[in-house]
C-alpha cells in the first residue's frame, strides 16, 4: 500500500507530539510505502523520523506570497500527488487537502474547542470570534469528506458526532507517550518547604489558568503554605495579558511565574521538580501533558470536564475548573496527605506506561489499511 501523510506546516503542542510520535515510532509495517510531504521548517522539528519515510518538501508551502501558496495547494501539490499515486492520503492536521479531486482520505480531529458551542461563546475578540468561525468550517468540511475520521478520545467522538452529524465513519486511537517522559524510578513524595505546583498548556480562557491563580491566593491564605506555581506555555496574548494583571493585582510575583514555549529536556526537568501536576483545561481533546504528568509520577489534581478521566481513572482528584475553592480544595488533599500523593503518583505511572506511540502507530496504520481494503 501506498500511502501519502500531508503533515502540513505544523501546529500545536498537541499535534507536534503526534506527528513526531507516529513518524519515529519504528512501527511502520513492511507492506507499507510512507511519503511524507512537509514543510521544511516543521520537518526539522520533527527529526529524527522512521528512515523508510519518503520525505518532500517546497518552500511554496510556507511563503509570503498568498500566490504561491494558492499555486502549491491548486497546481503543484496535485501534481505531486498523481506522481505519487497513494492509495490513501492521510491528514494528521484534520484539514483536507483535495482540492478540485476525488481521493481516499483519513483525518485526524485535534481541536475540539470548535465543536463546544459553550466554550466558543466565552471568545469576545471579535477577530478570535471570527478566526475560529471560519476554522470550524473549513473543519466541518474536511471531517464529512473524509473517508473516516480518527480521534484522540471517546469523549471528543461523541461531542463532535453529535455537532458534525455526516461523518461517514470513525474510530478511536488515544495519543502514545514520549518514553523520556516515563520516571522509572520511584519518586521522593515527600514536600520541602515549598509546594512546587506545575501547569502545562498554552494559556486561554478556556485552560483557567487565571482560576489557578486564585486558588493559589487562597491556599495561601487558608493554610499558610509557600506555593510556587510554574505556568509553561504560550497561547492567546490578551488571556496572557490578564493572568499578568493578576498576578500583580494579587502580589503573587513571588509565587507564580510564566514561562513560554518549552523545549523537551528542560520541560522533563519541570515535570521532575515539580511536587503537584494541574491541569484546568474545560476543553480539550485529548490532554497531552496530563500524560506526560503521569509518565513522570506525578499526582495531579484535575477538572473535571471534557472527558479528561478517560485517562486519568482514578489516579487523580478532580475539580471545578471554574471555580477557584474546588481548585483550592483538590489541591489541600493532596498538600495534606503524603500518602495520598504517592498512591495517586504511583498508579497514574502504571496507566501512563500503557500509552505508547508503537501502539499508536500499529493501530493507525491497520486501520489505513483496512480502509483500502
Amino acid at each position: 500500500m501506498r500511502l501519502l501523510i500531508y503533515g502540513d506546516i505544523g501546529g500545536s503542542g498537541g499535534y507536534i507530539r503526534y506527528c513526531k510520535g507516529l513518524l519515529s515510532s519504528k512501527a511502520i509495517p513492511k507492506d507499507i510505502e510512507i511519503y511524507l510531504v512537509i514543510s521544511l521548517p516543521f520537518y526539522e522539528k520533527l527529526k529524527p523520523i522512521d528512515q523508510e519515510i519518503h520525505v518532500i518538501t517546497h518552500p511554496w508551502m510556507i511563503s509570503k506570497s498568498r500566490l504561491k501558496r494558492y499555486l502549491w495547494y491548486l497546481w503543484l501539490y496535485p501534481r505531486l500527488v498523481k506522481k505519487i499515486k497513494p492509495d490513501v492520503e492521510f491528514y494528521p492536521s484534520g484539514q483536507l487537502r483535495v482540492y478540485l479531486r476525488k481521493a481516499c482520505t483519513i483525518s485526524t480531529c485535534h481541536n475540539l474547542l470548535l465543536f463546544d458551542p459553550r466554550e466558543l461563546a466565552l471568545i469576545v475578540n471579535k477577530e478570535e470570534k471570527a478566526f475560529f468561525e471560519n476554522y470550524r468550517k473549513n473543519q466541518t468540511r474536511s471531517l464529512i469528506k473524509s473517508n473516516s475520521v480518527i480521534f484522540l478520545s471517546d469523549y471528543s467522538q461523541k461531542t463532535v458526532s453529535e455537532v458534525v452529524k455526516n461523518i461517514k465513519d470513525s474510530i478511536v486511537i488515544s495519543h502514545g507517550l514520549d518514553p523520556v517522559f516515563l520516571q522509572h524510578y520511584k519518586r521522593s513524595y515527600e514536600i520541602g518547604n515549598k509546594v512546587k505546583l506545575l501547569y502545562v498548556s498554552p494559556i486561554y480562557i478556556y485552560k483557567h489558568q487565571i482560576e489557578v491563580i486564585k486558588a493559589v491566593k487562597i491556599l495561601k491564605e487558608t493554610i499558610g503554605v509557600d506555593v510556587q506555581l510554574n505556568l509553561i506555555g504560550e497561547g492567546n496574548p490578551e488571556t496572557h495579558a490578564l493572568v499578568k494583571a493578576l498576578i500583580k493585582s494579587e502580589n503573587l510575583s513571588d509565587s507564580v511565574y510564566l514561562f513560554g514555549h518549552m523545549e523537551y529536556e528542560k520541560l522533563m526537568k519541570e515535570y521532575n521538580s515539580a511536587d503537584i501536576f494541574i491541569f484546568a483545561s474545560s476543553c480539550e481533546t485529548f490532554g497531552i501533558t496530563i500524560l506526560e504528568a503521569m509518565g513522570s509520577r506525578l499526582p495531579i489534581v484535575c477538572s473535571n470536564r471534557t472527558g479528561l478521566s478517560e485517562i486519568l481513572k482514578d489516579s487523580g482528584i478532580y475539580f471545578d475548573p471554574e471555580i477557584p475553592d474546588s481548585i483550592a480544595d483538590a489541591l489541600k488533599k493532596i498538600i495534606l496527605d503524603r500518602n495520598l500523593r504517592e498512591t495517586l503518583g504511583e498508579r497514574a505511572y502504571q496507566y501512563a506506561v500503557h500509552y505508547s506511540w508503537e501502539r499508536c502507530a500499529l493501530e493507525t496504520y491497520s486501520h489505513l489499511k483496512n480502509l483500502v481494503k
